[in-house]
């Protein structure tokens, strides 16, 4: 982060290609598979997150045992012990606490939420707000705050937990940004996916279709950024982000090699 899923990318480009009528169908479908093939670099990455995580877990578990024997025999011997039990104690503490951090990982490798990412909750988070507007506030200030990680948790909860809500694309357009601000660029894309896939007549389609182009080009992808700027400029004529989605074509055309 910021987890792309299988079903969305291909079909969504192939969409925003055939709406803008600026690239050939051959092209398309050599970007379809080229988006293909990021998704699958993706989820191997997710793969391997997971096994690393699950062998930590168990190299953890297997130091806490030896830690907790070791000052289970300095217990049972002379007080001369005293400073190697106090260093085992401490040595204990982090263990635990890297354990924990390492179970919250696997848990978050798991499939994220139709509508949102996974999540890693950090053990001194504070409660998020369960009122509707209090929530997405919540999310909204800290978003303006520049506080990254806690306007993706609060969005995040906001999004599956109103996915009706009249703010609901606003807020999967905060987290997008948000995520594109830690540089977890695949899961702000998959956030923009929901956007264009379920709220396609909302307000956030053209900062969607915007944002996409500069995450494909944080990820040295420029002529997979190219449709999204087309399909914005033929398909939201009205909006006030066509002269700037003009600029950065020609921009990204003039650059990309």
């Amino acid at each position: 982060m910021s987890i792309l899923q299988r079903k969305a990318a291909p079909a969504l480009l192939l969409l925003a290609l055939s709406t803008s009528g600026c690239v050939s169908y051959s092209r398309g479908k050599e970007m379809d598979a080229e988006i293909a093939a990021l998704q699958g670099q993706v989820e191997q990455l997710s793969e391997s997150q997971r096994q690393q995580s699950a062998k930590m877990r168990t190299e953890l578990e297997g130091k806490l045992t030896a830690i907790l024997e070791s000052i289970s025999q300095l217990q049972r011997g002379s007080a001369d012990g005293g400073l190697e039990l106090e260093r085992l104690r401490e040595e204990l503490r982090r263990i635990q606490g890297l354990l924990e951090e390492t179970k919250q990982k696997l848990a978050a490798a798991q499939a994220p939420p139709e509508n949102g990412v996974a999540v890693v909750v950090p053990p001194n988070a504070p409660p998020l707000p369960t009122v509707e507007a209090e929530l997405y506030r919540y999310g909204y200030d800290r978003h303006k705050a520049s506080d990254w990680d806690e306007a993706v948790r609060a969005l995040n909860d906001y999004a599956i937990k109103f996915p009706g809500a009249a703010q609901a694309d606003n807020a999967l357009y905060l987290m997008a940004e948000a995520l594109s601000k830690k540089l977890d660029l695949p899961a702000s894309v998959r956030v923009l996916q929901n956007i264009l896939q379920k709220y396609p007549a909302g307000d956030k389609v053209d900062d969607a279709y915007m944002l996409m182009h500069d995450n494909f080009l944080g990820m040295s992808r420029c002529k997979d950024a190219s449709p999204f700027l087309e399909s914005l400029i033929a398909d939201q004529p009205q909006s006030n982000r066509v002269a700037e989605a003009k600029k950065k074509l020609a921009a990204t055309k003039k650059s990309c090699k």
